[in-house]
């Protein structure tokens, strides 16, 4: 099979094969990405046979902020096969080919948004960001008992809201880790493609000042939030009284909230209490890359720590190395001493967003290892972070 990135030439087969696979020609998503994003903003890589596209997966440009640095990462999407190609493992021929690709463009990393992650995990993927399913009973959906004061709620243009969503957003980002950085372009895109499925827009100020938003749809009895972000509780509470003001023509609100999201303890029937939601994967491409970007807490200076990783798709990321913690960095040294740790690709892509630490990982079975030492060290170069992203293509 062919395996090349796709020029304008062979963008409509990209566009019949999305067709059969998801949005349909038509719609306004569709009609949008293949006009105004598809190989205008990103790149597509796709595999033929005998000219024909067989099978693809899109690569979204974002710039992800982790462990204090912005990176320029993909966010895949549209990954998708043409049947007559289907049960060939074409799959794995097309990863492949996006890892080479994308350690050639200098990618560090990559993430996804899996339909199932059993597709993705035999190709090292795993959870980076976790999330809270809520759907709660809009008549019920009083925090405080009376509309606190002082703030407002107004709903506004969706497609000419970003000055005002955008400050909210940066505020709010500052306690998480592992966020999209949003500019202009991904502002826009974000916008364009909410009002064109009928996303409305609600902020929240106090003394003036926009404190917190929410898109939403309202549809068949239910208001499905698609994001909801506040810079404080209050804010957040007013918000949700917003949403209470619908009942009676709704019944349930819908939203999947931050991991770190508490308004279910202040609900007075336990009944709706949210579920965890596994939502975004990630996939280290490049480990040294990530190690040496990593800033070297101070009580592991002059500290080493023999380290294996082993990846079963991409021979260049496998390493026997022994880790040299200076107050430069870190410095990765060959070695021929037997490995104070064993781990695999997608258990260092947890421990490098981390979504979970070094003891955890190891009493699951997916650190091996039983050196304390080395496990108080991976604790202390990679803490645990409180992971939030809400980006969709």
């Amino acid at each position: 099979m062919d395996f090349r990135l796709l020029q304008q030439d062979t963008l409509s087969q990209a566009a019949d094969l999305w067709d059969y696979c998801f949005e349909k020609k038509g719609t306004p998503f569709y009609e949008w990405y293949f006009k105004e994003y598809a190989l205008k903003q990103n790149r597509i890589l796709g595999g033929f046979q005998d000219g024909k596209l067989q099978t693809m997966l899109h690569l979204n440009p974002y710039v992800l902020r982790v462990r204090g640095k912005d990176w320029k990462v993909p966010y895949i999407v549209g990954v998708a096969t043409d049947p007559v190609a289907r049960g060939q493992h074409v799959m794995g021929q097309l990863m492949e080919t996006a890892f080479t690709t994308l350690r050639a463009m200098q990618g560090p990393f990559a993430i996804l948004m899996p339909i199932y992650a059993g597709i993705y995990q035999p190709y090292g993927f795993a959870w980076t960001h976790l999330r809270k399913r809520y759907t709660l009973p809009l008549a019920q959906l009083d925090l405080a008992g009376r509309i606190l004061d002082g703030f407002t709620a107004e709903r506004v243009d969706t497609r000419q809201a970003e000055s005002l969503l955008a400050p909210i957003y940066a505020k709010t980002m500052v306690r998480y880790h592992g966020y999209a950085k949003r500019d202009h372009r991904v502002w826009e895109n974000t916008l364009v493609t909410a009002a064109q499925e009928n996303f409305e827009t609600v902020v929240v100020k106090f003394d003036g000042a926009p404190t917190a938003y929410a898109l939403y749809n309202r549809e068949s009895g239910t208001v499905t939030v698609q994001e909801l972000l506040a810079v404080d509780a209050p804010s957040r509470i007013r918000l949700l009284q917003y949403f209470k003001g619908l009942a009676g023509i709704y019944q349930k609100l819908k939203w999947l909230a931050a991991e770190d999201d508490l308004t279910y303890l202040q609900l007075p029937d336990q009944a709706p209490a949210p579920q965890e939601a596994p939502f975004m994967m990630g996939r280290v491409l490049n480990a040294a890359a990530c190690l040496k970007a990593m800033p070297v807490p101070r009580e592991l200076v002059g500290k080493k720590l023999v380290l294996g990783l082993k990846d079963e798709q991409i021979a260049l990321n496998t390493m026997l190395v022994k880790l040299d913690f200076t107050e430069k960095g870190i410095q990765l040294l060959n070695t021929l001493d037997d490995p104070e740790v064993l781990l695999d690709a997608g258990t260092f892509t947890q421990l490098f967003f981390g979504l979970y630490g070094a003891r955890q990982l190891q009493q699951a079975g997916m650190i091996y290892g039983d050196s304390e030492n080395a496990l108080e060290i991976l604790d202390k170069l990679f803490p645990r972070e409180n992971n939030f992203i809400n980006e969709y293509f």
